[in-house]
């Protein structure tokens, strides 16, 4: 593979949908790329997965194995993950020159507060793996909402170790306005502070305060990618971060970077 990028985020916040499209797009942009479903209990996708976990788990036969109800079979199926690796790898060495999109379990913490998916992602991808973190913007634009998605994001870095992107899904339906001054609590957090002022009471706001600032200070967090899968909005940000890191920029005309 030339890299690829793990998707994940809160359930709701269109990961699949995001993978699907995204996909699209690479492929529309003459981009060879694949989509790697790693959710075994998904019923439904609103795509064609090139390599499916639920060749190898089926969750009504993790059930009936350990006598599980559907949330347990969740469990025990992410976990089953690390030991269908070498299965996935094998068919993963049919794309060298591809991009690969590994579209991870609905339910965040199957996949990133797992014991074995700092090794999965190792395995699966070695040092050629990014980490898309997909935002609400419905959740993100309100103060509280956008500090606790950006303290989630910091939980999978620590997880992971891996270059991650913020990306703020479904701005089609909170409009320019609310996305530019979202983009300008990340840009300056003493926006941030005001608006968290406003909505909050004293006897939490300075806490909140310290914990965006810690988070900003450490360099964790990158620029924020606001898109929209509806319309591919963003997309071509999302593929100038990975041609940065994968290719160091070779394929595109200017560096994904803060200013």
């Amino acid at each position: 593979m030339i890299g690829s990028l793990f998707v994940t985020g809160p359930a709701g916040t269109g990961k699949s949908t995001f993978c699907g499209a995204y996909k699209d797009w690479l492929v529309q942009n003459d981009y060879d790329a694949i989509i790697v479903n790693l959710d075994p209990g998904a019923e439904y996708l609103p795509y064609e997965p090139d390599i499916d976990i639920r060749e190898f788990i089926s969750l009504s036969e993790v059930m009936s194995a350990y006598s599980l109800g559907p949330n347990g079979a969740q469990v025990v199926a992410a976990d089953l993950l690390l030991d269908n690796v070498d299965k996935i790898k094998s068919k993963l060495e049919l794309y060298d020159d591809y991009y690969v999109i590994f579209d991870t379990p609905g339910q965040i913490e199957l996949f990133t507060f797992r014991p074995g998916s700092p090794l999965l992602v190792k395995s699966l991808a070695g040092e050629k793996a990014m980490i898309a973190f997909i935002a609400d913007s419905m959740v993100s634009q309100t103060p509280s909402g956008f500090i606790s998605e950006k303290m989630l994001f910091g939980s999978v870095y620590s997880r992971f170790f891996v270059p991650m992107m913020f990306v703020l899904n479904k701005i089609d339906l909170i409009g320019e306005d609310r996305v530019k001054e979202i983009t300008a609590w990340e840009e300056n957090p003493d926006l941030l502070y005001d608006s968290f002022r406003d909505e909050n009471t004293d006897s939490v706001k300075d806490y909140f305060l310290n914990v965006i600032t810690a988070l900003k200070d450490s360099d964790i967090i990158n620029k924020i990618i606001p898109v929209s899968s509806k319309d591919s909005f963003g997309f071509e940000d999302i593929y100038t971060g990975m041609s940065d890191f994968f290719q160091g920029g070779e394929d595109t005309d200017t560096m994904y970077k803060d200013d």
